[in-house]
């Protein structure tokens, strides 16, 4: 899986079947591998790069050599910054945004320029972020049945005593935290 955190899942919440919903087959393999310069960046990067893609914000895109591209991004305050993109060589990617300038930072801007560069990768992030969460749907389903099979087992005291204890824990974690 991805080294990196997904912290925008609403498009995996849409009802199934809603007409315009494009849910991805996640059994079998990926569409496509994801890009090393995308396994780089942070969540946070990953999907505002995608909005700034699907929104349009990408302008000028040309290819300047194999797998390297430069690119205008219209930022936040609707400002173009300048991103050259090398997947090659990832080291001599470069944004002038805040955020990534004198940086080795991936921004959102190189983001979005890799998506609009590699639309396919898109499905690739999305198909990796589905997997994500049904691993942790499964690990979820497993640990609540353990816990299930766990209290099943308990005798009436022993449950008492359980209950008991966790309710003190919660009191003095919200005094902690309060």
């Amino acid at each position: 899986m991805c080294g990196y955190s997904y912290s925008k899942r609403a498009w995996l919440f849409q009802a199934e079947g809603e007409s315009g919903v494009h849910r991805h087959n996640v059994e079998g393999e990926p569409p496509t591998q994801l890009l090393s310069i995308l396994r780089m960046a942070s969540g946070a990067s990953l999907w505002r790069g995608l909005d700034y893609v699907e929104q349009g914000r990408v302008k000028n895109l040309r290819p300047v050599g194999e797998g390297a591209f430069d690119a205008e991004v219209e930022g936040s305050a609707n400002l173009p910054y300048t991103v050259h993109v090398d997947t090659a060589h990832v080291r001599q990617s470069y944004c002038d945004c805040p955020h990534a300038a004198g940086t080795r930072r991936i921004c959102k801007h190189m983001v979005a320029t890799v998506f609009a560069a590699y639309p396919q990768q898109i499905d690739a992030f999305k198909w990796e972020v589905e997997q994500a969460e049904l691993e942790y749907r499964r690990e979820e389903a497993a640990h609540r049945a353990e816990l299930i099979r766990y209290v099943s087992s308990l005798k009436k005291d022993e449950l008492r005593k359980a209950l008991l204890d966790a309710l003190i824990e919660l009191e003095e974690r919200r005094d902690r935290w309060w």
